[in-house]
């Protein structure tokens, strides 16, 4: 049997917070992420567990917006692996994909700066209200997350609302929960998993591969595969149930 690749997102799909935890309580429950402080961030369910078993008849692949030192901090397979919404690649041994992270370089040169963009998005928000950084690569500037202080993420909405006229052409924006991110058109995962399962493939054409997501920003790369599955709790499942009337 050709073992199939599993090419996953982790937060929301595979695990979540205590407080998206049934009864909003992570007792019992495996720890799967910490965060840079050591406490605990994480938790997979007994099926989310199960799930993840099973998963690993094949080669389970992360493919994450989680960066190359914050996927260190989760339980889970490090290599080979998608990072930083397509930001880094780690091939088998663990080692970055030189030729890819050049590619982004080249690619990103004669785009609007990320920093000056962040600058431009976030000079006006509150500082108390909101945290907001740009998440980095190999030293390379590459997309900005926003999240909210004063509630779950719902007042994101208006802060999308509000910065729509600041984002430069090109750039896509983001909004899952408690994160809104803006990502200039050069990065992307859907462009990473492409260069990866061509990899893959060249070795193992014959080889399913399976993608795996939560949001509606994973469906780029989930396209790219054989198979897809996503949670039934997640926003992808609900845009799909939402716009259309599948369900009596």
């Amino acid at each position: 049997m050709t073992r199939p690749f599993i090419l996953t997102d982790l937060d929301d799909t595979l695990f979540q917070t205590a407080r998206k935890c049934p009864d909003g309580r992570a007792d019992g429950l495996r720890l799967m992420s910490r965060l840079a402080d050591g406490s605990p961030s994480g938790y997979a369910t007994p099926r989310q567990e199960n799930l993840l078993a099973w998963l690993r008849i094949g080669q389970l692949i992360p493919v994450t917006a989680r960066s190359r030192d914050v996927l260190a901090r989760v339980d889970i397979e490090q290599a080979p692996a998608i990072c930083g919404n397509g930001g880094c690649i780690l091939e088998a041994n663990g080692e970055v994909d030189a030729a890819w992270h050049d590619g982004l370089v080249a690619r990103s040169r004669g785009d609007a700066s990320v920093t000056a963009v962040y600058a431009e998005l976030t000079g006006a928000l509150d500082g108390a209200a909101f945290r907001h950084w740009v998440a980095q690569e190999g030293g390379m500037a590459q997309y900005i997350c926003i999240k909210s202080n004063l509630d779950n993420g719902e007042v994101l909405a208006d802060v999308e609302r509000d910065l729509a006229g600041r984002v430069p052409a090109g750039w896509r924006v983001h909004r899952n929960d408690n994160n809104l991110a803006y990502l200039p058109g050069w990065l992307n995962k859907r462009h990473a998993v492409t260069y990866m399962i061509e990899k893959l493939r060249a070795g193992q054409p014959d080889a399913p591969v399976i993608g795996i997501g939560d949001s509606n920003s994973d469906v780029g790369f989930m396209d790219l595969c054989d198979f897809a599955m996503t949670p039934t709790r997640s926003q992808l499942w609900k845009s799909l149930i939402r716009d259309n009337a599948w369900i009596d």
